[in-house]
């Protein structure tokens, strides 16, 4: 909505984003009315009635909502102001919304006007969650980052240890398994130590049809332990991308991982692969488990949300983060009881 519209929120601001709460907790409407007539309404008086600024200006004073008519009339006839009001009035979709009224007469060179106030309540618990929430999400965000710390020193004498071990047994198969997972942790956690302030990711052109086959091979485990059917459709082509090998390997192993998670014995997870219109190659991971709730669809990415009983709610936020890196996005659909895909969308290069 372009500026200047009756939702008076600035551009930038995300809806129910804190910035947006904030601004529509603290940015106050102000209406002028002249006699009978509204003489001047601002876009944020309009947003807090309910109605579009150019149906205000120079309407009646009937038009206006709730008990605003009577109070208005009877401050312009006694000349007293009335403050720290609290007004209840009826939204178009029968819902209800409280608003704050300081009705002020003025007088000026022998014409009598009065002046509106408002400030709408109704926003002020939503943000109050809001910040508490930052509140807890910057503290979660410091604990984090002094455990990814504390891993990646951790991680020095591991990984000394395996590449002593890999000296004596070269022609061991895991070997080379292993040294690329640590390598994974690594960059995982070097990560998390940059969130805060997050650098170009080490891209290089990669296959990723190789990563998909890896990933999976590395949740052969989990798999047959359920004993899970996996189907593979690798249809793209091409199947190169611009990106950071292990960026990309945490995404499709965080969904399969989920996917997995989600089904109980004899499960379906199919992984597939095509190429859509847009030169995007499209990985769906597709799974036959329990699904999302509708209510949960719309908070899947966010930081710290969770369904899983010992979930820490950062797989899908650190998914989303890393597909957006490459000029992706991640996609969801889901109905309960029948299974969820999650699809990933990433631009491809020709080689």
């Amino acid at each position: 909505m372009p500026p200047g519209s009756a939702s008076g929120k600035s551009p930038g601001l995300s809806e129910g984003s804190p910035a947006s709460l904030l601004q529509e907790c603290l940015a106050c409407g102000v209406l002028v009315v002249s006699g009978n007539k509204i003489s001047a309404c601002t876009s944020e008086a309009a947003a807090h009635l309910h109605k579009k600024a150019g149906q205000l200006l120079k309407a009646s004073l009937a038009s206006l909502p709730g008990p605003f008519p009577e109070l208005i009339s009877k401050a312009a006839k006694n000349g007293k102001a009335v403050t720290n009001l609290e007004i209840e009035i009826k939204t178009p979709r029968d819902g209800k919304t409280t608003l704050h009224a300081s009705i002020l007469p003025v007088k000026s060179q022998g014409s009598s006007q009065v002046v509106v106030v408002l400030n709408n309540l109704t926003s002020t618990p939503v943000f109050e969650q809001k910040i508490q929430r930052l509140d807890h999400l910057a503290s979660l965000g410091t604990l984090s980052a002094s455990m990814a710390h504390e891993i990646k020193n951790s991680m020095v004498a591991v990984k000394t240890f395996v590449d002593l071990l890999a000296q004596k047994n070269q022609d061991a198969e895991l070997t080379g398994v292993v040294n690329r997972e640590l390598q994974r942790i690594n960059a995982i956690v070097s990560q998390m130590l940059r969130f805060a302030a997050p650098k170009p990711a080490a891209y290089t052109i990669v296959r990723a049809h190789d990563i998909l086959n890896h990933t999976l091979r590395m949740l052969q485990p989990q798999i047959g332990a359920k004993m899970i059917t996996l189907q593979r459709n690798f249809n793209a082509v091409p199947d190169t991308v611009r990106g950071d090998e292990a960026q990309l390997e945490q995404v499709f192993m965080n969904l399969q991982l989920n996917a997995i998670e989600a089904m109980g014995m004899n499960g379906v997870l199919t992984v597939s692969t095509e190429m859509a219109v847009n030169k995007q190659l499209q990985v769906h991971v597709q799974d036959t488990g329990v699904g999302v709730a509708p209510e949960n669809l719309s908070r899947l990415f966010e930081p710290f949300f969770t369904t899983k009983k010992n979930g820490t709610g950062l797989g899908l936020a650190i998914s989303r983060r890393n597909a957006q890196e490459h000029h992706g996005v991640i996609q969801v659909r889901s109905e309960l009881n029948k299974g969820s895909i999650f699809t990933v969308s990433i631009p491809v290069v020709a080689q």
